[in-house]
């Protein structure tokens, strides 16, 4: 495993979201079979994921890294107070909130999916691929009850030659990744382990792998 570690989470609370960066909250009012109706939407960026497996050591590299929504929804956390007078004196663990991922990210410039990819392998993993050493596995939506954002999943084997960095993000964008690695041969139990908190698409990634490549050695 490697990567900046990650200190515990003081003075957690919750306020209303201002100046957002990367997301949208809006709403669509509309009449179907003439009932008029609101939904609330939010709009976010477009996104990218690969599934990364370095076929000289039979590993899978994914990343874990702490994430707000997971957190607040853990029942160690409980309920955070809501906008408080002074932020509270409490402190947690980074574990109650870390996913377990594939490398992934926005699709937040002018570049072609593939080519974004590529980027976030190094600059997550420390592998240097090209966007011609990808995949395409599919394009799927996500949040199809709020944001119905498309994702870009992408396939890349790799070896220890390809390492020509650590990993784990970048700093200046406050980025705290760890880079670790599932063997070949406990793919199928991570997928389905729950302990182990991942999104579906991670998820759809292995089960992808495994009914292509389980079979091959």
């Amino acid at each position: 495993m490697i990567g900046r570690i990650m200190a515990s989470i003081k003075n957690a609370w919750l306020g209303p979201l201002t100046n957002p960066r990367f997301i949208k909250p809006y709403a669509m009012k509309f009449t179907i079979n003439g009932i008029e109706k609101t939904w609330e939407l939010v709009k976010s960026h477009d996104s990218v994921a690969v599934l990364i497996y370095n076929e000289q050591r039979e590993v899978f590299v994914l990343v874990k890294q702490f994430r707000p929504a997971v957190f607040c929804n853990s029942p160690a956390v409980g309920e955070l107070p809501w906008q408080p007078a002074q932020p509270p004196d409490n402190e947690f663990s980074t574990e109650l909130g870390k996913t377990w991922e594939l490398c992934a990210g926005i699709i937040d410039r002018n570049e072609t999916p593939d080519s974004i990819a590529a980027a976030e392998v190094f600059e997550e993993t420390g592998y240097k691929v090209s966007k011609s050493d990808l995949t395409k596995i599919a394009t799927f939506t996500n949040g199809v009850g709020t944001s119905g954002s498309k994702q870009h999943l992408f396939y890349v084997q790799v070896n220890d030659s390809l390492k020509l960095a650590e990993g784990g993000g970048l700093q200046e964008e406050g980025e705290f990744i760890e880079v670790v690695e599932i063997p070949r041969g406990e793919v199928e139990e991570f997928t389905y382990d729950e302990t182990k908190v991942k999104p579906s698409g991670c998820m759809f990634a292995m089960m992808w792998w495994l009914n292509r490549y389980s079979s091959a050695k």
